[in-house]
């Protein structure tokens, strides 16, 4: 594990599911009543998890997508220790001493400005790199997002700016976690799934629109209007195109012959069903007052975005163990595939469990007994956590 965890993602990766562990804990007490962790288990998974997750990823994915390497690796490596100390100082905050979050806040956005330096330099390096993926647009939108949404939770807590908590978290999960999601699902689905984007111009369209609908709900945010009633529209619209392209490309024929879907692209596939029941809920509980702001928010974050990285996580930690450990062995003894390296049977119980578990806890504001189901739920993200960590160490 030590030799694995000279690769940069890989740091990323573990830190992350420390972070996942720590999240889940405290929203499995929260849920059932033993303490208010709202605000750390928000920013431990929602903060801390998914923003390793797609760091770890993008320096990971852009440099293969583009063919080249990152493009200042010490910085890099700086950027890393300073987002740790971020989130560690953010959870500190909300635990211990509130007081503490104006420091902990600019570390984060120091850390981000790294992070989008780096990410831009190496994607800018390459010439004509638009054209090589779909995915490097969003990826380079959603950084753009990331320094918005810090530098506007920065300003706001010295007291610089106004501050609204709900804007915030939009900017930061519509913006950042969203066009990443979306930019991950197009260049990993297809290859998971061994076929072919059904549409590239479909996802160019969805681009556009998409940032169209998100730009236009940050401006509209805090008046809630007829701007910000359009723009949610549009940006729904564009999520239910991202999602007729990927069904499609899901629906459509194999280009090999195989004994079933990989468990990654099952993730995904999932994924997306709870990622069109939460927008959907959220746009309806807006317009209508229906009670469904816990279902929209964790259809989308755990149900879409969480599901996503999991699926992303069981393909690249296993590709990156193998390579390390067996891609120099090839030839001279029998090495095991990328699929071996982890539980098989393990995957599909946390595969079934997670969507079982969430589809009912989910709802648990037209029936709060199920509650309990943030139980299971807890318990099978500890199981991933747990199997990543042995993939590592094999």
């Amino acid at each position: 594990m030590r030799r694995l965890l000279r690769l940069l993602p890989v740091r990323f990766f573990v830190a992350s599911l420390v972070y996942l562990a720590l999240g889940v804990v405290f929203g499995a007490l929260d849920a059932l009543g033993y303490g208010n962790f709202k605000s750390v288990h928000t920013h431990l998974i929602a903060g801390a998890f998914f923003t390793l997750v797609i760091m770890g990823s993008m320096y990971q994915l852009i440099p293969t997508i583009i063919g080249t390497e990152i493009r200042y690796k010490r910085l890099a490596e700086i950027q890393f220790i300073l987002v740790n100390i971020a989130f560690i100082s953010l959870a500190y905050s909300f635990l211990i001493e509130y007081s503490f979050l104006k420091v902990a806040g600019f570390i984060a956005f120091v850390s981000f400005l790294i992070f989008a330096i780096e990410i831009y330099a190496t994607t800018l390096s390459v010439k004509n790199f638009y054209k090589l993926s779909l995915a490097i647009w969003f990826f380079l939108a959603a950084v753009a997002y990331l320094i918005i949404g810090s530098a506007y939770a920065l300003t706001g807590t010295l007291g610089i700016t106004g501050f609204n908590i709900l804007e915030h978290a939009h900017i930061l999960t519509i913006g950042f976690i969203a066009m990443t999601t979306f930019g991950g699902f197009y260049e990993l689905f297809p290859m998971l799934a061994l076929k072919k984007l059904y549409s590239r111009r479909l996802g160019e369209i969805h681009f556009l629109i998409a940032n169209i609908g998100a730009i236009g709900m940050f401006l509209s945010f805090s008046q809630k209007g007829s701007l910000f009633i359009f723009s949610s529209i549009i940006f729904l619209l564009g999520f239910y195109l991202f999602a007729f392209n990927i069904a499609k490309t899901y629906l459509s024929k194999l280009n090999t012959l195989v004994s079933e879907t990989d468990i990654s692209a099952r993730f995904m596939a999932y994924a997306l069903i709870f990622g069109v029941a939460g927008v959907t809920a959220g746009l309806s509980s807006a317009l209508t007052g229906f009670p469904g702001s816990f279902t929209h928010v964790h259809y989308i974050l755990a149900g879409w975005v969480g599901l996503t990285m999991i699926g992303a996580m069981y393909h690249i930690v296993p590709m990156l163990t193998w390579i390390q450990k067996y891609s120099s062995k090839v030839g001279q003894e029998k090495v095991p595939l990328i699929n071996e390296l982890y539980n098989k049977q393990l995957a599909k119980a946390i595969f079934i469990t997670l969507n079982i578990s969430l589809a009912l806890f989910g709802l648990r504001d037209l029936l709060p007994a199920l509650n309990l189901f943030a139980v299971p739920l807890a318990a099978a993200f500890l199981a991933f956590a747990v199997e990543m960590v042995l993939i590592l160490k094999r």
